[in-house]
Order: structure tokens, then sequence, then C-alpha cells
């Protein structure tokens, strides 16, 4: 996993390096340029369409300094192709300025003509416009400089490398802010949390960080989580394990027309791991669903509510229906001891039913929409997904292109799996049957949530490379084949 900063935590570890260990701001400044520039270099000579004139926008603070640095390094190493367009004057950084005056590279001001013409002509636009620590709304001036910005730059289709942050982009982002859309992102140490929001995420483009010589790491406020960290997210499964040690998941749902999805999400928590699946549905569709599922036990969801010792942990609400009876029966299943996924209809249920929090693990798993139904604030939002998780005692997951993890204590994981094949009918059902599998497995409601998203997300990857467009009952197949991959104990050859 790689860790997430805020945009205050970054700017601590830079006061630090500066008043603690007597860092000249200079310093820091000069190898964050040199190293962004070779991180630059490095990124043109992958992409041949690149090859004309690079303007370098430089704003009045940290970034625009680490701009001229950059500008002033592309000179130096030989390339002639190359200006720089003044937004504001350098606050931090104008002995920077001036060395770029001196050697004679080409210097414009916002919004001559000639700063128009320079960005018109260029096929690389350097972003250094916005502070490293915008922890409030871009000023007016600023929103109409970006606006005119990213107009143009989409009208002819030029590439911008972003400086930190993408400009326009901050910690209270909302969607339909103006920012300046870049093709690549790169950090100054850490990964800034605000980067992978629902809707900032398609503003960044490809993200990573670049080391710098901090003297202390900053405070993480999330982690990012990777394909690469399945492995240890998931449980072993001993070569001696049988279906009575591997879990029991018990599911409810289905209603008329929606029973597919809790076949769905059946079929998913036994792909991950579970040993043994039951099912409880209204009386008059077992008949329906039974012959679907001949692996699972099926029953009543009033029958499955007395045999709760049984199971090992619950999943609720996939296809459910909205009928009255069904928070009276999910007030059923909350008094028990069991860990509890809540998904789809059950959500809604849970609002009407408005229970005090329980002990025993609790994950929820919303899209934006049923997130916006709990009640909880802005639609998708990850600080009101926050603030509900630790006032409810739950762990959410937040899904979308870009999923996140919230658990009551404030840990927060996201998952970077932006995947339109996996926007398809039922993939949600699916995921809810993981989470489901990962509880059964013992494993706590935010450690569960992990390894359920990550598994997810990289069946879902690993079956659109090799079927493009794939509905979502060729999901759990995909997932058993991961899963097993990482879970199995070696045996001995």
């Amino acid at each position: 996993m790689r860790k997430l900063v805020s945009s205050a935590a970054a700017q601590v570890a830079d006061r630090v390096a500066q008043l603690e260990f007597g860092y000249p701001d200079g310093v820091l400044m000069e190898e964050a340029g040199t190293r962004l520039q070779d991180r630059l270099e490095h990124l043109l000579a992958k992409d041949t369409t690149l090859t004309g004139p690079v303007v370098y926008l430089v704003g009045p603070g940290h970034n625009g300094g680490d701009a001229l640095v950059m500008a002033r390094q592309a000179f130096l190493r030989g390339r002639s192709e190359i200006s720089v367009v003044m937004i504001g004057s350098p606050k931090y950084s104008r002995w920077q300025a001036d060395v770029i005056l001196s050697l004679g590279i080409p210097c414009h001001t916002w919004p001559e003509t000639t700063a128009w013409e320079k960005l018109r002509c260029a096929t690389l636009w350097v972003d250094g416009i916005q502070g490293t620590g915008l922890q409030e709304p871009p000023r007016s001036d600023l929103k109409q400089i970006l606006a005119a910005l990213e107009s143009e730059r989409q009208r002819l289709d030029i590439s911008c490398f972003a400086i930190d942050v993408p400009s326009g982009l901050w910690e209270g982002y909302e969607t339909g802010d103006v920012v300046l859309q870049a093709r690549w992102t790169i950090s100054m140490g850490w990964l800034k949390d605000f980067c992978f929001f629902p809707g900032a995420r398609d503003h960044v483009g490809h993200a990573e960080a670049i080391s710098l010589a901090f003297p202390r790491e900053a405070e993480p406020s999330a982690s990012l989580m990777e394909t690469a960290d399945l492995a240890a997210f998931l449980p072993r499964i001993p070569l001696s394990a049988y279906k009575g040690t591997r879990g029991h998941v018990a599911l409810v749902g289905a209603a008329p027309g929606m029973s597919g999805a809790l076949v769905l999400a059946a079929r998913a928590a036994a792909a991950a791991g579970a040993g043994l699946v039951s099912l409880g549905l209204d009386s008059d569709l077992i008949s329906l669903v039974a012959p679907q599922v001949p692996a699972f036990q099926t029953r009543s969801a009033a029958g499955l509510s007395a045999l709760v010792s049984r199971y090992d942990s619950l999943v609720v609400g996939p296809g459910w229906g909205r009928t009255g009876d069904r928070p009276a029966l999910l007030k059923e299943f909350w008094m028990t001891d069991l860990p509890m996924v809540l998904d789809a209809d059950a959500l809604v249920a849970w609002v009407a039913l408005k229970p005090v929090p329980r002990k025993a693990p609790v994950v929820m798993t919303p899209h934006p929409g049923e997130f916006l139904r709990l009640g909880a604030g802005e639609k998708g939002s990850v600080g009101a997904a926050s603030e509900l998780a630790r006032k409810s005692g739950v762990t959410i997951v937040l899904k979308g292109s870009v999923t996140w993890i919230l658990a009551p204590d404030g840990r927060r994981a996201v998952w970077d799996g932006s995947n339109p094949a996996l926007g398809t009918g039922g993939s949600g059902d699916c995921l809810a049957g993981i989470v489901g599998a990962m509880l059964a497995h013992g494993m706590g409601a935010f450690e569960a949530a992990q390894a359920a998203v990550v598994l997810h997300g990289t069946a879902g990857k690993q079956l659109a490379d090799t079927a493009g467009w794939f509905t979502a009952d060729q999901l759990p197949e995909a997932v058993a084949k991961v899963a097993s991959a990482c879970m199995l104990e070696p045996g001995p050859l």
C-alpha cells in the first residue's frame, strides 16, 4: 500500500524540514523541480507525440517555484522550445524568476497576447499555477483564469503535467468546480488524498509521487490499496481446511423479479472461499431460486433468522425489495452478534429502522445514489461517509470508479480501480457476497472490506483483459481463480 496525505500534513512536513532541521526553502524547491523535470523527460521520451514546445505555467506559490526550476533544468539540458508564462508575481521564488530571465528563457505574463500565442502553440503545459496546500476554494479571479485555460486546453487537446495537484483541485472539491485537467499528476513526497475523491479523480490522470529528502514523514490520512497488496489482505486457507472451517455465509434477499441479485451474491461468497452458503428469502420464491443454487441451502428468511448460531456472517439486501416487512426483519438480524453486510435495499430498511449502533461488525456497501438516501449529506462525499461511519459505528464501502473504505475509528483506504467493464448490473451484489465471505473467515470489518474490494477489483480487471465487456454472472469464476491463487497455502510437490 502507498500512503496518501492531506494538504495540511504535507505542509507540516515542509515546515518541519525548514524550522526544526534548518532546511532553506530553496533546497526542497531545487530538489523538487529537478526531480520533476527528470520525470517529465522520462515521460516525453516514451511519448513521441509530445515533441513540440513546452510551456511552464508559473503561479505565485511554491509549485510555481518548482515550475521555474523545471524550466531552467530543461533549458540547461538542451531543450530549446520552452517558455514560461507567469500568472501572478512569484511570492517565494523571485530569484528563480530572475535566473530564468538572465538565461534568456522566453518569459511572458498572463494575459498578454504573446502568452496566449505560446500556450496555443505548445504540445504540453506544465501546471505550476496553484499552491501545494490549497485548503479553500480558489479565488474568483483564479477560477476565471483556470476556466479560460481549460477551455483552450480542451479545444486544442493539449496535454498537461500537473505539479503536486491539478490547479483548481482542493480538499473541498465539488463536482463542477473548474480544474485544469492533467494527463499526469506528479506529487512531491506523497500523493494527496483528495486527488482520489469521487469526481476529482477524473481530473488527475496518471498519479504518482516522487520521493524528496524530507527529514520527517508526513502523517498519512489514508492508504492507497493496489493489486500487489491482495495476497497480504486475504486470509490463508490451510490444505487441511474443510467446509466447516472455511466459514458459513448466510444471505438474505430476493424479491419478485430480482432474485438474481441474491444468487450472484451467494456465488461470489462461495468464490471468495466460504465453505458453506445459505440463502434466506421469501417462502414463495424458494422453489424458483433453489434449482439455481444446488450447492447452497435455501430456506425462508424468517426460518434463517431462527438459526443464526449456525452462521459466521450475514449479508442482507441483494434484490430484497422494499416491502413493509423489511425493517422488522432487519431488526431481528441486527439484534444478533453476527458480523453483517448491508447492501442495496437493506440500506433503505436501515434508514427506516434507525437502529442503535451494535457491537458486532457491520459493513455497508452503498453506491453514491444509495449513500445519498442514507441521509448523511453530499452524494459520494468522503467526508460525509467518514462522519456517518463514526456516528453509526459501521464501516462504509463507498462504491464507485474509485472506492473508499471508511472505518468508525477514522481509518481510511481507497481502491483506485477504474474499470468501466466492472460497472455492470450485479457487480455490487457480488462485492457484498465477497465481503460476507471475508467476515466469515474471521476478519474485522475494515480488513474484510479491504480484502473484498481489492479481490473484486482485481478479478474484474483480469476478466476485462480476457473477455472485454462482461456480465456479473461471469465474475464469481474470476473471483474464485484470483482468490484461490492467493489464499491456498502451498502444499507438497
